[in-house]
């Protein structure tokens, strides 16, 4: 079993909601309380940072934990600027919302983007809401974009990385706070993706597919 860790920015909103429980005592509220403890509870569960159990190799492995809501191709014009595989995450409230990086490498590109918070539910959530992009560059040339968007709940983007930060393979990028949807950009012509819509993934932990062999420098 996964050892049971939490993302230090829990912490802030474990202390309002206590402070708040303390309070409800003064009104003897039974049901104040129980709601207060079972925010409390989520909120604890949202923050979860389970250390993953990174597989052997060198495969691209989900960036987030969730279902994969969207298979297709699109020309990439951000960082890697090319026809290249995109894979949609949503995240549901119960799911881990750390995100972490598919591959090996530096970051060599992000850009945080300004925008609404939309429901996820709605198809033009992913173009519109707020977001955050971060690139990955291997020594071999593999890159990779990573796209962390917000929700109607989740409206705050964490990044733990900036450029120039080198990850591992399965090393944490940041996280949203209450989820939404996690986006897998990389070119066609380097990655075969081995993943069907409605399968569930795991951050860190579940192979996206596969590098092809002429990955060119």
């Amino acid at each position: 079993m996964n050892e049971f860790v939490l993302d230090p920015r829990v912490w802030p909103g474990v202390i309002v909601l206590i402070s708040l429980l303390l309070l409800s005592r003064i009104f003897r509220s039974r049901l104040l309380s129980l709601f207060l403890l079972g925010v409390l509870f989520f909120h604890v569960l949202f923050f979860r940072d389970l250390p993953p159990r990174i597989p052997a190799g060198d495969n691209v492995l989900s960036p987030a934990s969730g279902r994969i809501s969207l298979i297709d191709t699109v020309n990439e014009t951000r960082f890697l600027r090319e026809e290249s595989w995109r894979i949609r995450i949503f995240l549901a409230l119960w799911n881990v919302h750390v995100t972490r990086s598919p591959m090996e490498g530096e970051v060599a590109y992000q850009n945080h983007v300004p925008g609404q918070h939309i429901n996820v539910l709605l198809p033009e959530s992913a173009d519109k809401n707020e977001s955050n992009w971060i690139g990955i560059r291997d020594d071999d040339g593999r890159i990779s974009l990573v796209r962390q968007i917000t929700g109607a709940i989740a409206r705050r983007i964490y990044s733990d990385v900036e450029v120039g930060s080198i990850v591992g393979r399965g090393g944490k990028l940041g996280i949203i706070c209450y989820g939404s949807t996690v986006e897998l950009y990389i070119p066609k012509r380097l990655f075969s993706p081995a993943v069907r819509v409605g399968q569930r993934v795991k951050t860190g932990e579940t192979v996206m597919g596969t590098w092809k062999e002429e990955a060119e420098a």
